[in-house]
């Protein structure tokens, strides 16, 4: 059974909000052919096509355009013409031709209807029983689209009154005009299984296409966008012997996906599957299959009875090595006694991860789509993490997305820490110095030093934010996953203002790299160093003086204590080595001080 993040169940929506982020209460504890006609008979043999349209006759289709009249514009649509405000082509389906199109308006001219939902349903209903002998039939349809603010769901009725969602879009990553693989394929294929809906009771079935906001209750005009979302080759077909379709996956620990993992965080790994046996016959030995790097494991093997769905996990999580960074590779394959007829639902993309030094990171890496704000006021965002040993993370790593649409040179920035109260409520921690955005800071990974870094212990979660007063800020997205672990602050008050949760994950990581931040420089003292860092037991402090100075050099801890007193010395110049002993030291981080009549530096150290 998957795990869910520290065993809390989180408030809020599953998709984003104005089309990017969805509501969360403040609180953490609160995550073809034409219709066809078959006579009456025996069951048709598995993978049966026993009902299908192309569009090619729009009398086959009911339109409620929910009172608007100009259907070019607004709501569904059937013929050959493409008429969206941003696709340029429509469909390119499978029988080509006519197909069905959504449409509510133009985004760039303002002219989205408010108030409406938009639905093409079958005109008459479809006999599944008398057309297949059989109640085990599944839905196909090709698509083409995105979602943005949209609320995009497949209906079915028995009765023609009442519908029942059985299929939708709204748990997609959301478009934002850039982020292209947010954008469904050209035609992209769906099938959904419809006998667990129809069991007992498949006289008459009537298919519905809907389509309103996923936020009704708002007026803007601006959460009522749509790109566009075009349907054609709807068919029903009776299901096959032997199918496990794997409806979800997940990989991660304790409901966290990290794609890059400090060496002194390193942590077991869970990865699971949830599978549906689509099939019309039980499946034996189903099992998960994982192999990382050679390291081969397995879920414990299960039967599941047709229309059933079973969660699988593997048995023994795997913990990567914490000597060396290390880039792995998850292949994932689903297996069972009998041989699957539909193997392509089963295919599970391959994960790959990676050890490093310093970097903590949920984003996968590869850019794709941003994250702005909704408004006229700044935000902040950022994503979720937990500590599994004691570390004191020094900077926050982010990406800000430059260009057209970007965010601008001079917009003024900063990274800020928050960790999590008995309460589950946010409280601040630390933040770094304003950044003012140059354009060497744009489409490139920023090092932003936490002042002061901040001592986290095991067992602790913490919020890493990107943050601006300035709504100008667009911060890079890379990746996509589960809610309520990535966060959207709307506005720059975690007490007064609303915290929202995205699907999308943005650019902001952990760095607990020892050698950022205390690195100031003087004109006075030069070439200054500690090493090795991190220390274990003998360390040495390196430094220059140009000319002859009274020196004192100290160590102190992160409360200021000082813990040594290494020189304190009149009339010293040139290049000093002092070697001490940091083997009685605790682990944690400490702090070097230079100090002359007239300047000082700090270096800082990590003791292991």
């Amino acid at each position: 059974m998957k795990k869910v993040y520290f065993s809390i169940l989180f408030f809020g929506c599953s998709v984003a909000a104005f089309a990017q982020y969805a509501p969360k209460t403040a609180k953490m504890s609160s995550i073809i052919n034409a219709p066809s006609k078959d006579v009456a008979g025996g069951e048709k043999a598995p993978g049966t096509v026993i009902w299908s349209d192309d569009f090619s006759n729009a009398a086959t289709w009911t339109i409620d355009n929910s009172t608007q009249t100009d259907a070019a514009q607004w709501g569904w649509d059937i013929g050959t013409t493409e008429q969206s405000w941003y696709f340029n082509s429509g469909i390119a389906s499978t029988s080509g031709g006519a197909y069905a199109e959504l449409k509510n308006g133009n985004y760039n001219t303002s002219t989205q209807a408010i108030n409406v939902t938009y639905t093409l349903t079958t005109a008459a209903p479809i006999d599944v029983q008398t057309l297949g002998g059989t109640d085990q039939v599944t839905l196909s349809f090709q698509q083409r689209g995105a979602i943005f603010n949209d609320d995009q769901q497949v209906q079915i009725s028995t009765d023609g009154v009442t519908f029942t969602t059985v299929y939708t879009n709204n748990d997609r990553e959301i478009f934002v005009g850039n982020n292209n693989s947010a954008l469904y394929a050209n035609p992209e294929n769906v099938t959904v299984n419809l006998a667990t809906f129809l069991a007992g009771n498949a006289g008459s079935v009537w298919i519905r296409f809907t389509w309103t906001s996923r936020f009704p209750s708002n007026s803007d005009v601006i959460a009522w966008t749509t790109f566009g979302w075009f349907i054609d080759d709807v068919a029903i077909t009776t299901n096959p012997d032997f199918d496990a379709d794997v409806t979800n996956t997940y990989w991660g620990t304790n409901g966290l996906t990290y794609y890059k993992i400090p060496l002194t965080q390193v942590a077991p790994i869970d990865f699971g599957a949830d599978v549906l046996n689509s099939g019309t016959q039980t499946l034996n030995n189903v099992t998960l299959n994982v192999d990382i790097n050679g390291t081969i494991g397995t879920s414990a093997p299960v039967s599941i009875p047709s229309l059933d769905t079973l969660s699988l996990l593997m048995t023994v999580p795997f913990t990567p090595s914490s000597a060396t960074p290390t880039t792995y590779t998850a292949t994932q394959t689903i297996t069972s006694t009998e041989t699957d007829d539909v193997p392509a639902n089963n295919a599970i993309a391959n994960v790959s991860f990676s050890t490093t030094s310093f970097i903590y990171a949920r984003d996968n890496d590869v850019p794709t789509g941003t994250t702005y704000a909704n408004g006229t006021t700044g935000f902040e965002t950022g994503n979720l993490f937990e500590i599994f040993a004691d570390q004191t993370v020094t900077a926050i790593d982010v990406r800000l997305t430059g260009g057209n649409g970007g965010t601008p040179v001079g917009t003024e920035v900063y990274a800020r820490l928050y960790g999590i109260d008995s309460n589950g409520d946010f409280v601040y921690l630390s933040e770094s110095n304003p950044l003012i955005v140059a354009t060497t800071d744009l489409n490139t990974n920023v090092v932003m030093d936490l002042v002061p870094p901040v001592d986290l212990i095991t067992g602790d979660a913490v919020l890493a934010v990107i943050g601006s007063y300035d709504p100008a800020l667009v911060v890079t997205n890379a990746g996509v996953t589960e809610p309520q672990t990535s966060f959207f602050l709307d506005g720059n008050d975690m007490v007064v203002n609303t915290l929202y949760y995205q699907t999308n994950v943005p650019w902001v990581r952990l760095n607990f790299d020892p050698s950022v931040g205390m690195n100031e420089t003087s004109s006075e003292i030069s070439l200054a160093s500690v090493y090795p860092n991190p220390a274990n037991s003998v360390s040495t402090v390196n430094f220059t003086l140009p000319v002859s100075s009274n020196v004192k050099v100290t160590v102190t801890d992160v409360t200021g204590k000082v813990i040594a007193v290494l020189m304190d010395e009149s009339n010293v110049s040139g290049e000093q080595k002092i070697t001490f002993d940091a083997s009685s030291y605790a682990n944690g981080a400490y702090q070097v001080t230079i100090a002359t009549d007239t300047s000082s530096i700090t270096r800082k150290f990590m003791k292991r």
